[in-house]
């Protein structure tokens, strides 16, 4: 049974994010918000989250901030292991199913109430003092601070390895994962596709680029606006998958 999350109502949504400078700046307790702001929770559908397993997660990652450089202004390395990390600990810890994950709402609840800091700690203002809008509000899911990560883990989490479900995410370069995941509603649509794209490129041992990983993903996208792949199984995916990057390496080598 699903978890369900506090959808924060939209009115509130823009008044927390107006806030938000004063949360960056440590002027506001986040934690004090947990229960009063003005939220509400799918009808049916699963079990409500508990304050306590809220806390319980606002800490593991708050922790994960920390132990990554935050509030500090870290470099890319730690910035990407951030994000690793804090994708494995929401896809494992929250208990959600795509369909709660595809609430915008409950999103911008996680990042404007539950981990305001934090997601301005990974994302902060630019020079303007101005927050970007996307990384907090749920109003894209592909840029959104915490929900682009569930997300990443969902598609990339093997089943096969009950050693280590996750560990696609470490496989491939952060610019490369965000390659596959900024294609979610076409190529990634099909996790099974996905995963084998990953672990084609991460056994690979031929010298190529990004660009044969780019090249690639738009031969597959093609190929699924007219093919249904989901019937492929995997010996089937990955002879599709090193055919298609066999093409895009010839053709970006020749």
């Amino acid at each position: 049974m699903s978890t369900l999350y506090p959808r924060l109502l939209p009115a509130e949504t823009e008044t927390l994010f107006a806030r938000l400078s004063d949360v960056a700046a440590g002027a506001a307790d986040p934690s004090a918000a947990i229960t009063t702001a003005r939220a509400v929770y799918a009808a049916s559908g699963g079990m409500r989250v508990h304050r306590d397993q809220l806390i319980g997660l606002r800490e593991e990652v708050r922790r994960a901030a920390v132990d990554h450089g935050y509030p500090a202004r870290p470099g890319v390395e730690a910035r990407n292991g951030f994000d690793r990390r804090v994708a494995r600990i929401l896809h494992a810890s929250m208990g959600l199913t795509a369909g709660e994950a595809s609430q915008r709402q409950v999103w911008a609840y996680l990042a404007l109430v539950l981990l305001p800091d934090v997601c301005a700690w990974r994302f902060p203002a630019n020079d303007a003092g101005k927050f970007v809008a996307d990384r907090f509000k749920g109003t894209d899911l592909t840029r959104h601070t915490l929900a682009r990560l569930w997300w990443r883990a969902q598609v990339l989490r093997d089943e096969t390895r009950v050693d280590d479900p996750y560990w696609m995410l470490e496989a491939l370069g952060e610019a490369d994962l965000d390659q596959v995941m900024a294609r979610r509603r076409s190529v990634a649509a099909t996790p099974s596709l996905v995963r084998m794209v990953v672990r084609v490129t991460a056994e690979s041992t031929d010298a190529t680029g990004r660009d044969v990983l780019r090249d690639l993903l738009k031969r597959l996208l093609r190929l699924t606006a007219f093919l249904d792949l989901d019937w492929l199984d995997e010996a089937e995916l990955r002879s599709l998958v090193l055919r298609e990057r066999a093409v895009s390496m010839a053709n970006l080598t020749s």
